[in-house]
């Protein structure tokens, strides 16, 4: 019972950890609520089939038909750190278009001086097929170069139905107790992993080189502030546009001038963009997640089968990466900017799985080698 015993502490610091955080709000008030349950008469800009029901929302799509949205201008979002919002929403047959973000949302986006959208985090939620009411809510920072916020509800699939209901944006700042409890939880799993480390003997380990790397690797992933992640992906999205960009067309070679289309509204090619954008960044995060745990699961299982390991061996270890991936996601919760999500740890489980079957068909090929040497050898 001594081994199960000593996975006691850090299964009881996970606990409070993801206990303490989920009821711990690092947000308080800021000032006045800026919108509450607004009217569709004071809406700043409509498009598409909206309506009004008792305070409700509805947007519609018809099949084929256009998409709904509607906004609403926040003047005094810039005097204030940072919003959040909150609103109901249902959804009923939302078909998604032909990008994964044609669908039922709910956006905060922001312009500069120029009238330019600013990209950032600004997607709260994207809702397709049909599900009851569910409470959203989001905390988004106000960028020092705003200069105009809109509130924007979309249905921007090709059918259906999205209802939305006590909409409010409220400005909050981060607590003063914040960054002491984030020390507190800093410091115990610091010593938390200073106990560990002789315990699973990991400067004892074949691979142990490489394991610990991995493992850094995952830790600097995990606490990386989110604004980086944004910031690293306007600066890809910025060097992809100056590679991609075709060369001038020459003057004879100009086609014939036609009629200006409609100009697009202010933002929509911006955000549609930077939705491409944040798509394949989430991917990549996504594919980082199930790489490095594949790639620590295998060295580990490699590790253990240079030091010679009881097969029994390799299930402990497994429940061990599990553990560990649960940790490193719970401590996303000592960002200011991001959160922990069970999405994530699926994928981590996905990439151990595959990284198991590899190492036992790699395995399996070695020992037939070994098997094949003897005999020729005999």
């Amino acid at each position: 019972m001594k081994t199960p015993l000593l996975r006691l502490p850090a299964i009881f610091l996970l606990g409070t950890t993801i206990l303490f955080w989920s009821l711990y709000d690092r947000y308080e008030p800021a000032g006045p609520i800026l919108l509450s349950s607004p009217a569709l008469a004071s809406a700043s800009a409509v498009r598409g089939a909206v309506s009004e029901d008792g305070g409700r929302f509805i947007l519609d799509v018809p099949p084929a038909g256009k998409p709904a949205e509607l906004r609403f201008a926040l003047p005094a979002a810039t005097d204030h750190p940072a919003l959040r919002i909150r609103a109901r929403i249902k959804v009923d047959g939302v078909a998604v278009g032909k990008y994964p973000w044609s669908c039922a949302r709910l956006l905060l986006v922001q312009y500069d001086a120029r009238n330019k959208w600013i990209p950032g985090h600004h997607g709260m939620v994207a809702e397709q097929g049909s599900k009851d009411w569910k409470q959203h809510e989001d905390v988004f920072e106000i960028f020092p170069e705003t200069a105009r916020t809109d509130v924007v509800l979309q249905q921007g699939g090709t059918a259906g139905r999205a209802e939305y209901d006590a909409l409010e944006v409220q400005p909050v700042r981060i607590r003063g107790s914040f960054p002491r409890w984030r020390i507190v939880f800093a410091v115990l799993w610091l010593c938390m992993a200073i106990f560990y480390f002789p315990v699973c003997r990991l400067h004892r380990r074949r691979l142990k080189v490489l394991v610990l790397l991995n493992a850094v690797a995952i830790l600097a992933g995990t606490l990386m502030p989110g604004i980086w992640v944004e910031d690293a992906a306007v600066q890809m999205k910025a060097a992809a546009v100056r590679i991609t960009a075709s060369p001038p067309v020459p003057p004879a070679a100009k086609p014939a001038v036609k009629a200006p289309a409609a100009p697009p509204k202010p933002g929509d090619r911006e955000t549609t963009q930077m939705d491409r954008f944040n798509e394949l960044i989430g991917n990549a995060h996504l594919t980082g997640h199930f790489v490095l745990f594949a790639t620590l699961c295998f060295l580990v299982y490699l590790s253990a089968a240079l030091e010679r390991q009881h097969p029994a061996y390799f299930f402990k270890v497994g429940f061990d990466i599990l553990l560990f991936a649960a940790i490193t996601e719970s401590l996303q919760f000592l960002t200011i900017d991001r959160k922990a999500g069970i999405c994530d740890l699926r994928v981590d489980v996905y990439g151990m799985a595959l990284a198991f079957l590899v190492f036992l068909a790699v395995l399996g090929v070695w020992k037939l080698v070994r098997r094949f040497s003897g005999s020729t050898a005999g």
